[in-house]
């Protein structure tokens, strides 16, 4: 392993990455976006909440703002270009839904459309905004959430077969691709004490 070298402190946002990739879906009125985030957190379990933060030059800023509601869609690796393509162009220019190949679908509860081919949503009704520097968090209620029931549990289950897009900088992403299990010193002894005994 190298020496840790210092780096300037906005590469802060860079070393707690990769975080999943999402495509940002709104609509104000009849124009729907579509946009890449990978600055997304969970804030809070209950009630249930999640940070969104977004340049205020974005298109999606400006429909969220208007709207107030927003869903969070998780794709895997196999639509990376599409990922890409939609962090890229302007929903303003172009219809980025078309232009992606992306299917837009009615969510479960709000008047946002949600992705066809996103394995798991968030819908999101907002709750506040902060001005914290150069991007806006936007703080979302979770309205309703869905996700493939092979591919998430309790936890996602299935990364080998159904890699997430994580963002790790420019043009570049990750995936995890295996999961591991953290045991404490004596759980694993423990464990298998107690499979002896139910025997």
């Amino acid at each position: 392993m190298g020496r840790k070298e210092a780096r300037e402190p906005r590469m802060a946002a860079r070393l707690l990455e990769p975080g999943p990739v999402v495509l940002v879906t709104t609509q104000h009125r009849s124009q729907p976006n579509v946009m890449t985030a990978a600055w997304v957190m969970p804030l809070s379990l209950d009630p249930p909440r999640v940070g969104l933060a977004i340049h205020p030059s974005r298109f999606t800023h400006e429909l969220i703002g208007k709207s107030e509601y927003f869903a969070l869609n998780i794709l895997t690796v196999e639509y990376l270009p599409a990922i890409h393509l939609c962090g890229m162009l302007s929903g303003r220019d172009l219809d980025k839904f078309a232009r992606a190949e992306l299917h837009a679908v009615d969510a479960l509860e709000i008047d946002v459309p949600v992705i066809e081919e996103a394995v798991a949503h968030i819908e999101c009704g907002l709750i506040g905004r902060l001005s914290l520097g150069d991007h806006d968090l936007f703080v979302g209620d979770v309205l309703a959430v869905a996700a493939d029931g092979e591919l998430f549990g309790e936890r996602w289950l299935q990364l080998e077969e159904a890699p997430l897009a994580h963002h790790v900088g420019a043009e570049w992403y990750a995936a995890v691709s295996r999961l591991y299990r953290a045991r404490l010193p004596g759980e694993e002894e423990a464990e298998e004490a107690q499979e002896e005994s139910e025997r």
